[in-house]
């Protein structure tokens, strides 16, 4: 119990360093997929990081065996033994993880029900097409349109309208895998509920995806303005 506490603090500390390195060093740089590695890269090691045990290994000088004198050995009367006093565990091991696992599942069910959401909107909506291997999915709900694994959904009002732009925005999305970027710090994230520095790097990562996206529809000759 005490060692699985240990371990999240050392992810902390790790997870804390290397996002502040990235803050300081690399985030105003505008080489979007490095700093999604940096960022994606960093969550997972900071995990990893700490079960590596690094064992170092120092020769060490034998001591000439010495004979040993005989000894002689009395014998000492009874004595009785007084019972050992029980030795009470510490309370807040006990209960600092019940409080880390109930903030775990409850990130980790809000998780869920956002997905389970976005598969049901997908599976309600209507599918128009498919194109470059991404299905498009035409729901009646007033949403922005967004991309999820293989999916684009839009708006009925948003497909009404010109959507080349948004539709080239959405590809790029799923093209960079960025949906599966998210779930997984989104996972993450749950076992470092309490730490900012994983929601801070959540939204950083987020903002990368939307900066990906517009680099990508901008290179098609798209007008900046419709993005």
């Amino acid at each position: 119990m005490t060692d699985f506490l240990l371990y999240e603090g050392k992810v902390a500390v790790a997870l804390l360093v290397f996002y502040l390195f990235y803050r300081f060093l690399l985030k105003k740089e505008t080489f979007h997929r490095f700093n999604r590695v940096v960022l994606v890269g960093t969550a997972v090691l900071s995990f990893l990081l700490p079960l590596c045990i690094i064992t170092i290994y120092r020769p060490m000088e034998t001591i000439p065996a010495v004979p040993a004198e005989p000894m002689i050995v009395s014998e000492m009367p009874e004595m009785e033994l007084a019972p050992a006093a029980q030795i009470s565990e510490p309370w807040w091991p006990v209960a600092l993880t019940v409080l880390f696992w109930a903030g775990v599942a409850f990130v980790l069910v809000r998780v869920l029900i956002s997905v389970f959401s976005i598969v049901r909107m997908i599976q309600q909506g209507t599918p128009v097409r498919e194109e470059d291997g991404c299905k498009i999915i035409v729901t009646e709900r007033d949403i922005d349109p967004f991309s999820w694994m293989r999916y684009i959904v839009l708006s009925r009002k948003d497909w009404a309208l010109p959507h080349e732009s948004i539709l080239a925005h959405e590809k790029a999305h799923i093209a960079y895998g960025h949906s599966l970027e998210v779930l997984l710090v989104d996972v993450l994230s749950a076992f470092q509920w309490f730490n900012p520095a994983i929601w801070m790097l959540r939204a950083d990562l987020k903002e990368l995806h939307e900066y990906e996206a517009d680099d990508a529809v901008l290179r098609t000759g798209a007008n900046i303005k419709d993005l």
